[in-house]
């Protein structure tokens, strides 16, 4: 089995019961259809408690539960992520002794290992027990080769002789309980539990969700390759306990492995009885060496796709870490499934549903796995029909896609939230985060660019941009007192501004983002229509019922949106956002509890000052290139030159309070260009978002997925520069001083290319096995980089950049 490289992993030197709960996230394993969070198996063994310490969390990805709920008086039908049974309880125990923990023994070392490049989570004890010298050397895996697979081994050294109890749990009577304010919501969601099992150490369930055609089979075997041992069993509690008794062998060592597989919906047998005989069939015959080589060859794999290296070790360290957790979450077996991209990995943050957050990753998978990135489009554009349901019932025309998404494409955003500081509850109006169109679109365009499919163009891309387009046309409605087509009743990406101040309804006019994103949908539409054949133009227009009128109106509205300037030099957030009041910077700086509840709890809102809990305004800086911004600028007919810039992004930095994991990774893009040492510092920060976090932190939750492809997102399409346009791949690197070495691989339109930066210049060389050229462009002027060919871009200086923007 190949070594591991010791700069990919992920180790914790000391064994720290307050952090528990965030390393089981951090350290979380999955492939895209299983996840598994890194809970340490003895815990899972002890009778079920309030336990704060640990959290048995394992995930089915999309498999989600809409029970029906009761919350603050009204009945709740939301999606959930489900928590499934956990089949790794496992643990020992002397003679008479108590079940082994580590809190009960004299612990001597303590290592734990995520190796990124193979997948494979490690856990090297020694304790004392009893007056004996115990090692336990653990290793899991989620299979990347096998996708409904899980796989758990333990190897003990102990005295040879030693009398052992053996003890293994397959808890069905789990329930979603990952996030405490999230109690009312969430509960017990699997029933009709029944169970089989046999002396050898094999055992299956069968669940169902509330609705019935939601079905759940796993199954469990317990192999002791060197020493065959009979099990019996007992059910507790929808907990089917299987125990053996066994002695030493003279080497000191036992082995004991346990697999899980899982299977759900039409993967399994319509009854539950063949169900559970056919999630038994499925239990691989390999053994755990061999279940590891494959599932490490698939790793090895999928990260040809990156090739990152850094002289920075810290820095590569974090990058891969993030690439882990992407992989982890939309892999080669997710293609074809349905599957969305959760904010905080398929666990049970956020409920497991799907917002804008596939807008970070995008890029990054576009350009080094384009089968995931359509993969995710697939499943936007599944949903294109409910989203047009959705447009209609509000008297719009187009798509409106919901805010947060899961299995049925409706809006599944919770009306309340539960504020743990008050013991109120807030409603949540974030539902008119209506810029997720916008979102779908750009993420759809995205991917033509980077693989130039005219199929994907007159198809899914042109269909999703045109639909969303033809909503934003429809939601702006023309002002004649102002000749300016405004977009109200909408929220943007700062979820601490719902609404005016004392108003009786939620939502704000004229967002900023929102409206320079739907402008740029609306451009991107008609420009969609341009580059189509005649003939799949003709079919496009056919399809979706495209009035000879309608593109003609898209530009008006485009062109004709309303922006709240203010004195001419700065785009506020809103309309009325510098009317507000101006915060206490105690607030913005001061050591705190989150704003939103702590104004609550006191009565009050952060609805009446002009703060922000993450960038807003800022993400159009993040995500549009500044020649596209000052495009769609200048049709407005508004003036917004580099003075402008400086003066907006200033006014905007003054008034965040980044209580979002996503709003340091955006401040790092918007000011690569503008101010190196702000964005490279705003980039540390954000590179620490779960890694540097403390143990009682939101990572507790699941991992800020969002965050972490975004950093991977600066680092390449800001840092290096890399840009995808219709004529090719624009290449202008603004890189931080800081910054000095770093390489990476990545794919456009079939071809691949090897960025490296080095020395004052970012070497761009072109594969030899790539089939064409690649047309280039850059700050000296452009080729066409054929196969084996290197081409050398000088780096600016910071002041070269800053004069140019």
């Amino acid at each position: 089995m190949a070594e591991p490289d010791t700069r990919c992993q992920i180790v914790f030197e000391h064994y720290d019961r307050g952090d528990e709960r965030r390393r089981e996230a951090l350290l979380a394993l999955g492939n895209g259809v299983l996840s598994w969070r890194a809970n340490a198996p003895e815990a899972s063994v002890m009778p079920r408690a309030d336990d704060s310490q640990h959290y048995a969390g394992f995930y089915r990805a999309g498999w989600y539960d809409e029970a029906p709920r009761e919350v603050n008086g009204d009945s709740v039908q939301m999606a959930a992520l489900v928590n499934l049974p956990d089949p790794f309880g496992l643990s020992f125990a002397l003679d008479d002794g108590d079940w082994f923990s580590l809190d009960r023994v004299e612990l001597q070392h303590y290592q734990q290992t995520l190796s990124l490049d193979t997948g494979v989570l490690e856990r090297h004890l020694e304790f004392d027990l009893a007056e004996y010298r115990v090692r336990l050397l653990e290793r899991r895996l989620v299979s990347m080769a096998t996708p409904n697979l899980a796989v758990l081994r333990w190897e003990l050294q102990l005295p040879p002789g030693l009398k052992l109890r053996l003890r293994t749990v397959l808890d069905g009577g789990v329930r979603n309980a990952g996030v405490r304010r999230n109690r009312a919501y969430e509960g017990r969601r699997l029933q009709h539990l029944a169970f089989d099992h046999d002396e050898k150490g094999a055992a299956a369930l069968s669940a169902r969700l509330h609705n019935q055609r939601r079905r759940l089979a796993m199954a469990t075997e317990i192999r002791t390759p060197e020493q065959p041992l009979q099990w019996r069993a007992t059910l507790d509690d929808h907990r089917l306990i299987q125990q053996t008794d066994c002695t030493v062998a003279d080497s000191g060592r036992l082995i004991i492995e346990k697999c899980a597989v899982v299977l759900v919906d039409e993967e399994r047998p319509a009854t539950d009885e063949d169900a559970r005989v056919e999630a038994q069939r499925q239990l691989p015959c390999d053994g755990y060496e061999q279940l590891e080589q494959a599932s490490t060859e698939a790793w090895q794999r999928l990260w040809q796709g990156l090739a990152l290296t850094a002289d920075d070790s810290q820095l590569q360290h974090a990058l891969h870490f993030h690439a882990f957790h992407l992989l982890q979450t939309v892999s080669p077996l997710s293609v074809g499934r349905d599957l969305g991209f959760p904010p905080r990995g398929w666990m049970e943050g956020y409920y497991g549903q799907v917002f804008w957050d596939e807008l970070f990753a995008y890029p990054i998978l576009a350009t080094h796995w384009p089968e995931l990135a359509r993969s995710l489009l697939d499943y936007r554009y599944a949903r294109l029909d409910k989203a047009r349901e959705r447009a209609r019932r509000a008297g719009l025309r187009g798509a409106m896609f919901p805010w947060r998404s899961a299995r049925t494409g409706e809006e599944e955003t919770p009306p309340w939230q539960c504020n743990p500081m008050s013991g109120r509850w807030m409603a949540d109006h974030t539902r008119l985060q209506r810029h997720i169109g916008s979102a779908v679109a750009y993420d759809a365009w995205q991917l033509y660019l980077a693989t130039a499919d005219e199929a994907l163009l007159a198809g899914p891309v042109g269909e999703l941009i045109i639909e969303v387009a033809r909503f934003w046309a429809s939601l702006a409605q023309f002002d004649a007192s102002r000749q300016r087509y405004l977009i109200c009743g909408v929220i943007g990406p700062d979820e601490y501004h719902n609404s005016y101040p004392d108003a009786a309804e939620p939502g704000l006019n004229n967002n900023t983002y929102t409206n320079l994103m739907a402008a740029w949908t609306l451009d991107r539409a008609r420009q969609v229509l341009a580059l189509l054949s005649e003939a799949d133009a003709a079919a496009l227009r056919q399809r979706l019922k495209v009035e000879p009128d309608e593109p003609e109106h898209w530009q008006a509205v485009a062109e004709g949106l309303y922006l709240p300037f203010v004195d001419d030099q700065l785009l506020s957030q809103f309309e009325g956002f510098d009317k507000l009041e101006a915060p206490s910077q105690e607030w913005l700086h001061g050591d705190r509890p989150r704003l939103d509840w702590m104004l609550e709890a006191r009565h009050d809102s952060c609805d009446r000052y002009q703060l922000t809990k993450q960038a807003d305004v800022l993400m159009a800086y993040h995500l549009l290139p500044r020649q596209t911004r000052q495009q769609i600028l200048e049709r407005m007919g508004y003036r917004h030159d580099s003075a402008c810039t400086r003066h907006t992004v200033a006014y905007h930095l003054a008034r965040i309070t980044h209580e979002s994991s996503l709003s340091k990774v955006v401040c790092a893009g918007a000011l690569a260009a503008i101010d190196s040492e702000a964005s490279w510092s705003y980039y540390q920060q954000a590179l620490a978002t779960d890694l540097g976090s403390p143990g009682n932190s939101g990572t507790q939750e699941g991992i800020h997925l969002g965050a972490m492809c975004g950093s991977l997102d600066v680092m390449q399409r800001h840092y290096l520069g890399v840009r995808l346009e219709l004529d090719g791949l624009y290449i202008f690197p603004s890189p931080p001083p800081e910054l000095q070495q770093i390489a990476l691989s990545l794919v456009f339109r079939q071809a691949r290319l090897n960025l490296q930066l080095a020395d004052g210049s970012l070497w761009v060389r072109a594969a030899d096995e790539n089939s064409g050229s690649v047309p280039l462009h850059y700050a000296q002027g452009r080729c066409q980089l054929g196969p084996g060919e290197s081409l050398e871009i000088a780096i600016p200086t910071p002041q070269d950049r800053s004069a140019t923007h």
